[in-house]
């Protein structure tokens, strides 16, 4: 049975979670720094990226897709997709169809060096044309490509940059939002944190891909949790033996007195 302390415990942990993701929420001066994710397929005919609504461990390309990655701030004045239009015909030109597989163009942007990490510099531009099962996810795709570094589901690091962090929230400066500012449609750090992860559940698949893990997600758990805690404190509160219980302490103390 769950003693008043008790519950009052949990609700205490679990209110502290929530405020502690609060803080935290980037705003037009703090932006998270990280991978973002990007598609386009051959019917984007003008080069343009739109930014992934599904996560590369889930999200299957098709072949003549496109898929882009870009390192970079992301703020509510923060726009980090690819800086080089998503063409497929220019990247795959050299390569021919291939019965069973299928051709998705990867283009790795690491971002400008107003918004590398401290003491790192980001390499050139790739670009690289896959040949790939059908069934392959984005993510199969870009390992393909380059080592990958991920943690709690989320992709951190493409070929060592950066080095070690993952997605810390940082404060935008002038130049970082220049180098942003004329590059596509922006994303909040809500929508960012969740594009370039993948929706599987916790833990590690066959196919290598990374589970969920996100600042959103976190937050969605702890603020139910605090919810939940509250719920049964309440409950609990106004129970009838609880109103019996005070109503006996008070008698009690009615009754000493």
């Amino acid at each position: 049975m769950i003693t008043r302390a008790a519950t009052h415990a949990v609700l205490a942990f679990a209110m502290a979670g929530a405020v502690g993701v609060v803080a935290p929420i980037a705003s037009a001066e703090t932006g998270y720094r990280y991978w973002s994710y990007w598609n386009a397929t051959d019917e984007s005919t003008d080069g343009t990226w739109t930014y992934a609504t599904e996560g590369s461990g889930t999200r299957v390309p098709v072949d003549g897709s496109v898929e882009g990655w870009r390192f970079g701030i992301a703020g509510e004045e923060s726009r980090i997709q690819p800086s080089i239009p998503a063409d497929f015909e220019s990247i795959c030109a050299q390569q021919d169809e291939v019965e069973g597989s299928k051709r998705v163009a990867v283009v790795i942007d690491p971002g400008a060096s107003s918004q590398a990490p401290d003491g790192e510099s980001p390499g050139a531009i790739r670009t690289e044309c896959v040949v790939a099962d059908e069934n392959a996810t984005g993510f199969q795709v870009l390992a393909q490509v380059v080592d990958v570094r991920t943690d709690a589901g989320f992709v951190c690091g493409l070929d060592g940059y950066p080095a070690a962090e993952c997605a810390p929230l940082v404060e935008i400066d002038e130049a970082s939002q220049a180098a942003g500012s004329d590059e596509g449609t922006a994303s909040t750090e809500a929508s960012a944190a969740t594009g370039q992860l993948n929706d599987r559940s916790a833990g590690s698949d066959d196919s290598g891909a990374p589970a969920v893990g996100t600042p959103l997600v976190s937050a969605v758990a702890i603020s139910l949790l605090a919810l939940v805690g509250f719920g049964i404190w309440r409950r609990r509160r106004h129970s009838p033996s609880s109103r019996s219980s005070q109503s006996s302490q008070s008698s009690q103390s009615t009754g000493s007195a």
